[in-house]
């Protein structure tokens, strides 16, 4: 028990500097309507490109534990930890809705990164746990996803 709350809030103090440090371009004032403005900061903020390196995290833990690889699976797992908090470092957005939906989607990937990255097996309850996580991560940002493509932003 110990042990996860102390991954578990390694990953939110991680979350917490990179969003300290990101929050300043949250401060950037952004020009023309709001789909300028969403597609100015996602340029700025390179959101698509780091949403594809989540992406590929997300799918190299799951290849990793199809495939019975803990060493794999617990690298891919501080991958995706990382590459969350260099999202969340991006917020917020000049739109409320879509930085709620990402931020829940980043700390859902940090909060599972962090708990498999200690895993000792595949089939522990900590990997099942953390894939659930990643599930709930993956629909808000399947979401966020498709209101960046709705400003334009793909």
């Amino acid at each position: 028990m110990r042990l996860r709350l102390r991954h578990r809030s390694r990953a939110a103090l991680v979350l917490t500097a990179l969003g300290a440090l990101g929050g300043l371009s949250g401060c950037a004032s952004y020009t023309g309507s709001h789909a300028h403005q969403v597609s100015e900061w996602a340029s700025t903020a390179s959101v698509v490109a780091n949403d594809q390196l989540v992406t590929q995290d997300i799918a190299a833990i799951r290849l990793s534990v199809q495939k019975d690889l803990i060493k794999d699976v617990t690298s891919n797992c501080s991958g995706l930890v990382f590459d969350a908090g260099t999202g969340y470092g991006n917020l917020p957005t000049p739109d409320n809705t879509l930085t709620n939906e990402l931020n829940v989607a980043y700390e859902d990937f940090a909060n599972a990164g962090s708990s498999c990255a200690a895993a000792r097996s595949v089939h522990s309850h900590v990997v099942v746990s953390a894939l659930r996580t990643i599930e709930t991560g993956v629909v808000a940002l399947d979401k966020a996803a498709r209101r960046l493509a709705s400003d334009g932003v793909k």
